[in-house]
């Protein structure tokens, strides 16, 4: 029988997972500490949900036979990729820790997380369509940030980011009227960029 992970909209409970996961390391002798990125945060701050949990880990056949008991347990592995993985670290360098924060710490077990700001600098450097889309839905929520600060922000964390892509994100959350005006008021400023 597998646990129940879901609240009632759907959204899975992965504290509770997590938890499992350390009681499995425990029994084994094994301890993990995960750096996670992508969809996970986005959820743990409210942005979108997801089924997995993308992660930079180190691993070794018996943490991998762990991760695949505890997703069989919670219905929560795919056929082809287990709830947590570590392919992020096959396009992205592990970021520095000073860009992420703890968010679990259990016995054989630390969770961290990087900062939202952190994740759109990664999102915009891959530049995939869904990518964009993560960025602009995050920006909708932001009413504050403002691209060029945010361009200074993202090359402070050492990201190369293309302007362009970050024009789209904002054009996706505020809308074109609102793009047609910051270039107005930003001509100059974004002749350095082009």
């Amino acid at each position: 029988m597998k646990t129940t992970y879901a609240n009632n909209n759907g959204i899975i409970d992965f504290e509770a997972v997590f938890i499992r996961l350390n009681e499995e390391l425990s029994r084994s002798g094994q301890s993990l500490k995960l750096v996670c990125a992508g969809d996970y945060v986005m959820q743990r701050y409210g942005y979108k949900t997801t089924t997995d949990v993308g992660a930079f880990f180190k691993s070794n056949t018996i943490i991998e036979t762990i991760i695949r008991k505890i997703g069989d347990e919670f219905g929560i592995n795919k056929p082809d990729e287990l709830w947590l993985n570590n392919s992020i670290a096959n396009m992205n360098p592990e970021p520095p820790a000073q860009f992420c924060e703890l968010a679990y710490k259990f016995s054989n077990l630390e969770v961290h997380t990087v900062i939202i700001t952190y994740i759109i600098g990664m999102k915009l450097v891959s530049g995939r369509e869904q990518d964009l889309t993560d960025v602009g839905d995050i920006l909708k929520f932001d009413d504050k940030a403002q691209p060029l600060e945010l361009m200074s922000e993202l090359a402070g964390m050492k990201f190369d980011i293309d302007i362009s892509s970050l024009l789209d994100a904002f054009e996706r959350a505020r809308g074109i009227d609102w793009l047609d005006g910051f270039y107005v008021k930003n001509q100059e400023e974004l002749l350095k960029y082009f």
